[in-house]
Formats: structure tokens, sequence, C-alpha cells
């Protein structure tokens, strides 16, 4: 029986990202497939994908011309985030800039219907608020349509460019929707609220007589909202209790798919829009989990990405007529389904009787008088949720023999806007204290090692590690702390500005809670940590800075503490390039096989 090593489990490819072209007849999409994520097409009838890009760095995103055989894209460097767009053309295999302001950071919106515009943000004017700009895709003029402050991001024009839709993120709990009459300029706000509500996308009818978004205002859960542009009237249509994390809109108005986040299982849902039926989804792939649904211009089609825990994410193609679904991409999954393992969803009482939802993934063939180490694997965010998709490394590990439990704690999205503001600010310490809630949790289970209990994260992730290891070290013997937030305030003072008044809206006010900011930094603890310590950074990352890695280690060090930093100069926030990844990723699992051994 072949023996699996690391190389094979972080060698996983996958693809996603899917766009149809104008004519349907072919998909670009993002695969990883060379290490990094890079631009492919595939013909919608399925054959042998084409490599497009063949970048150092990623490809982040790819869209289709409505009307060209033409891909627009964007890509940053070494990990700094600052994406500029690039337009590839199909007939001349040529690309060329569409952006060159390496200073500057673009969010790209969407294609007017007819091709003829793209809107976008970028944060050229103080480096901190993102503006709202129209390019001219047949002249290459830019115009400045919105400049009132903000983090501020183009979400769609009508079908007949009349409007511009935007969204303004106050924090990320709250933002508005405005409309721009591209006509006039004139902006009209059409989210008016009190209180926290989040809204955002506008996906429109064909005749511009309305548009829908994602709102879960005057309610917990996220739902879908229809806007009346006439009435200015703004009515739910569906809202199930669990959050819609994704609908569209078929370009003749007919059906609508939605994804309902269901526990961090994500169902696909298709209805009709007159009626609001539901239509059977017939012939989906029996294993796996539809993950995004995007039509085809001639609304016969849905481009599906698909797959779990123990497939790896692959595009498909859904005919709504045949209800056929067709395999596009079969990314290299060099390691079979059936030796990897389906997490067992569960929750726990925390200690002030929160239920708290958490997968845990338990080793094949284990011998019930043998006793499992344990990883405990936080996401970060904190405003994300753990989702049980094919993760390399987790499986890697349960496959070596340990137990991994990846919790969703309080402040994690997918379960109400209520639970995702329960570690706010001054609530910061309860997050931790989950933690310690599951620990004694993982007693109910004896098969479990309590006394061999390492923590592993990446960014608010990794601060969960610094933190759990600072305020309660008695319980773990490890961490592995990734790209990680070790100190508020400098962490405040250095990420980029255009991020800064959102993260202070989550962690707290340089102003007004600098105190509580320095009582829930671990740095402030450093001398409680007593475990061995393992930290991984980016050197150009824009979110946490290198920093925070720097001075956690050196203190340590400055103590006589056992604590290694390994630096990537050419990543940001996390390791994106498959040759990092294989040099860093056997450098944890040999940390953490020696801290089990003891």
């Amino acid at each position: 029986m072949k023996r699996y090593q690391i190389k094979d489990f972080l060698e996983i490819k996958s693809a996603g990202s899917p766009s149809f072209s104008s004519d349907g007849g072919k998909i670009s999409f993002l695969s990883n497939n060379t290490g990094v994520f890079q631009l492919y097409v595939v013909s919608s009838q399925g054959g042998e994908p084409e490599q497009i890009t063949n970048f150092p760095d990623p490809v982040s995103f790819a869209v289709f011309s409505p009307v060209k055989n033409e891909i627009l894209f964007g890509k940053a460097e070494g990990g700094n985030e600052q994406t500029q767009f690039y337009l590839y053309s199909l007939e001349t295999k040529q690309i060329k800039s569409l952006t060159n302001n390496p200073r500057v950071k673009y969010n790209f919106g969407q294609y007017s219907r007819d091709g003829r515009f793209i809107a976008f943000s970028q944060n050229e004017r103080n480096g901190k608020d993102f503006d709202v700009y129209i390019m001219n895709m047949e002249n290459g003029e830019v115009e400045r349509v919105y400049d009132q402050g903000g983090s501020c991001y183009a979400i769609g024009f009508s079908p007949k460019n009349t409007y511009l839709g935007i969204a303004k993120w106050h924090t990320n709990l709250n933002t508005d929707l405005f409309l721009i009459n591209i006509g006039d300029k004139t902006i009209e706000l059409v989210t008016p609220h009190e209180g926290d509500a989040y809204f955002n996308w506008m996906v429109w009818l064909p005749d511009e007589s309305a548009f829908y978004t994602i709102t879960n205002l005057e309610r917990n859960f996220l739902g879908i909202s229809r806007y009346e542009v006439g009435s200015k009237k703004l009515e739910y249509i569906f809202t199930p209790e669990w959050d819609v994390e994704g609908n569209s809109v078929s370009y003749d108005g007919k059906f609508m798919a939605t994804l309902v986040n269901e526990d961090g299982y994500s169902k696909l849902r298709l209805s009709e829009i007159s009626s609001g039926k539901e239509i059977p989804l017939l012939n989906l792939p029996k294993t796996g989990l539809v993950r995004t649904a995007r039509f085809s211009r001639d609304s016969k089609y849905l481009v599906l990405v698909v797959g779990d825990s123990t497939h790896t994410s692959d595009i498909w193609i859904y005919s709504i007529e045949s209800h056929e679904c067709k395999q596009l991409t079969y990314s290299h999954q060099g390691v079979p389904a059936e030796e990897l393992v389906e997490p067992e969803l569960f929750r726990f009482a925390s200690f002030d009787g929160l239920q708290i939802s958490a997968f845990v993934y338990l080793p094949k063939n284990v011998s019930p008088t043998e006793k499992i180490p344990v990883i405990i694997n936080i996401h970060g965010g904190p405003e994300s949720q753990y989702k049980p998709s094919l993760v390399s490394l987790t499986q890697y590990y349960v496959y070596q023999g340990y137990a991994v439990v990846a919790p969703n704690v309080r402040g994690s999205s997918g379960y109400g806007k209520e639970y995702l503001a329960l570690d706010d600010i001054e609530k910061r310490p309860d997050s931790v204290r989950d933690l310690v809630s599951l620990h004694e949790h993982l007693k109910s289970r004896p098969q479990l090692d309590l006394n061999r209990v390492a923590l592993m994260g990446g960014s608010y992730g990794g601060y969960m590690v610094l933190a759990a290891l600072a305020f309660y070290p008695e319980l773990w013997v490890a961490g592995v702390d990734i790209v990680g937030i070790s100190n508020f305030i400098t962490f405040l003072e250095n990420t980029a500005p255009y991020r800064r008044h959102l993260r202070e809206a989550e962690y707290g006010y340089l102003d007004r809670h600098r105190d509580l900011l320095h009582s829930i930094s671990p740095i402030n603890h450093i001398e409680n940590i007593k475990s061995p310590l393992l930290v991984i950074h980016g050197a150009n990352d824009p979110r946490v800075p290198l920093s925070e890695a720097e001075q956690v280690v050196k203190k340590l060090h400055a103590l006589g503490r056992k604590a290694e930093l390994i630096v990537y100069r050419d990543e940001g926030h996390g390791l994106s390039k498959l040759k990092n990844r294989l040099d860093a990723y056997p450098r944890v699992a040999g940390f953490l096989k020696e801290v089990f051994s003891r």
C-alpha cells in the first residue's frame, strides 16, 4: 500500500472563479496547477484547458468581457495586494495593462452588460479612501464618479447603464448601498437605516425596474431583498434561517440561483423569479458541495464550482433545460478521496452557555485504546468561518494520526449578525475563552490526548494562538502562528491605512480603547508563554505587518523561550506559492512531531 508524503498533499490542485464567454462557448477560470493561481480557459463542451498566464505571482480574479473575446484579470506582486488590471485578447494572445500604478490598490467591480465600461474603486487620492471610477473600454478614458470617502466598492451597472451601484462599508457589520445616475451623476442612498445592517450586491432585472440585494436589515440572518427603483420599496423575498452567501439572476430575468450557508455547508437553490417556485436541481454531483453558481448569457446554463472535504474544487456546467451536469476540469488530486476524512460537525457549550459549532477530523484505523494528539485549527477573519472544504494540510495531519478540531468561535460569520458581534472590542477575550471551553469539552472524547493539544491559526487565528498561549498557558503544548497579530496597538498603527478604520471597529479604537488594546495583546503577557512557538510570516504583508511576528519572537528569545520565525520575502498575508508551502509546512510538520513526541 502506498504511503503518501506531505508533498503529495500540498500538491493537490483546485479550480475556481469561473466566467462564461459572451457566446457561452468558453469558460475562464483560475487554477493553481502551476503552484500559484493562474488564468485558464476551457470549452464549455469539455476538453483540455488552455493556460493563459504564467506569472510568478497569483492572478486574483478574471472575468470575460460580455461582448468581446477577451478576459480582464487582476494581479499583485509579492503578496503586497496592490492589484493591477490587465486585459488578455484570445485573438491576438496579447496582454495589455489597464492600470499601471503599483502604489495604488484597485478593486474590480463589474463590466456593463454592453461591455463598454468597467467600474472599479481605488485609493490613489489619499491612500485610505476608495473612490469609485468608470473606465471606457473603447478609449481608455477614466471618470471618477464617487469620492465622498470611506471603503467603497462598485457592485453593479444596471442593464441599460442608467445606474451604477456602490456599496459603502462603515464597518464589517454595517454597510450602505447607493445608486449613481450615470447621466447626471446624482447620488441616491437607497438603504437608510439605524443600527447595524449589512447590504451587498445589486443583481438587476433586465428592465431595470428592480434589483436584488443580500441584507440582514431588521433580522439576524442574511436574506434576499428586492428593491423597486420606482417606488423605492425594499422588501424581503427569501428569508432562510441561515445566511444567504450569494445570488445571481439569469440574463433573461427568469431564474435566480441562491447559495445558502447551512452550518458551513453551501446549498444551491434555483428558483423561478415570477412565481418564487423552487426548481429541482437534478443530477448534481453526489460528492461535493456547490460553492459558486453563475449563469450563461443565454440563461440556459449555470457554471458551478463543486468540491468538499475529500474532493478538490473543480468546474462543472449544469443545463437548466436538460438537467445534465458535466465536469469540465479535473484538478490533480494525488491523494485519493478514500484516503481522506470527512469531518464530524458537533457543538459544545462555552463558558457562558453559548453553543459553539466545530468540526473534528479523526484519523482512520486508530486503535480505540490509542491516545491521539490534537491540533486545534483556528480560522482568521475574525468575520470568517471554517467550512468543510478540502484542506490539504488538515488531511495530512489526520493522515499522520492526529485529530484536527476546527471551531467557529464567537465572532465567526455564518451564524447570524448577533453571533458575529459577540467578540467585538471589549468582548475579545470571550472568543479566547471559547477555546478553553473547547478543551474542556474534548474531555468527553477519551480517545483524544488532552495532554498533547497544539494550536494553529492564521491572521486573526494567529492572534488566537498567541492569546491562548499567553492567557491559558497550561492547556497547550505548542503553537503555530501564521501571519498573526501579537500587539493590537502596533498592528492598528502599522496596517495599511485603507484597512485601519474597519479593523478598529472590530478590535477597538486607538484613541478610545488604548488601555483595552494593551491588555488583550499577547505581547504584553509574553512571559506567560512557556510552550514552543513557530511563527511564519510574509515580508510584504499589508494587513498584519512583519513587525508583529518579529516582536513576539524577539521577546520570547530574550526570555530564553523556544520560538522560531520563518519569513518569506516574496509573500504577503499567507503563503500563496507552492515553493514556499513546500518549504514551510514540512517544517511545521516536523515541529509538531517533535512536540507531540515529548
